[in-house]
């Protein structure tokens, strides 16, 4: 539920033998956010998004930084019909999510995520293997100024999320990058 953005660490992949990269269009930008006092994890994801790399680029830093995305947020999906209505209904009306990578260090990627207007740089830590990066981070709704998204949400799900849901929400971003032929 909450923002999920997983954003995008953009997403490409370093191959050791390759002088050649790309984005191959092949992403999964997941979430987990918490409910009740125990802080049960409820996952979903993003089924539509669009990360925009620069084309081709003989390094992955120049590949992604300066990549984009931006996210669909009514294309939430937790496996769970009823629950996708409730979060895209009550957290995600009217909100808009968007991305830039703007550094790529050894391990962090630095993402300048938007949402409705408001960025914050966030740090993920990645890692790359076998032409797949996955990045992972924890976001607070509240640095989005989401108050009022994360208390409608509390309310439409009261008795489910026993009074409490919580405000940090784990992000990732899984993308697999090839060779340029």
């Amino acid at each position: 539920m909450k923002t999920l953005i997983l954003i995008t660490a953009s997403l490409l992949t370093y191959s050791a033998a390759a002088s050649c990269y790309k984005y191959d269009n092949d992403a999964v930008i997941s979430w987990v956010a918490f409910k009740t006092p125990e802080k049960v994890g409820v996952g979903g994801e993003f089924k539509k998004f669009t990360i925009t790399p620069k084309k081709n680029s003989s390094s992955l830093k120049d590949l992604m930084e300066g990549a984009t995305l931006s996210i669909d947020t009514s294309s939430v999906h937790t496996k769970n019909v009823a629950r996708d209505k409730k979060i895209v209904g009550n957290f995600f009306k009217d909100v808009t999510m968007k991305g830039k990578v703007t550094k790529l260090k050894k391990t962090t990627i630095e993402l300048d995520l938007v949402i409705n207007n408001k960025k914050v740089m966030v740090p993920m830590k990645y890692t790359l293997k076998d032409n797949k990066l996955s990045a992972k981070a924890t976001i607070d709704v509240f640095d989005f100024l989401l108050h009022d998204n994360l208390k409608a949400i509390n309310k439409a799900c009261y008795a489910l999320h026993e009074g409490k849901t919580w405000n940090d929400v784990e992000i990732a971003l899984v993308a697999n990058f090839k060779p340029c032929k």
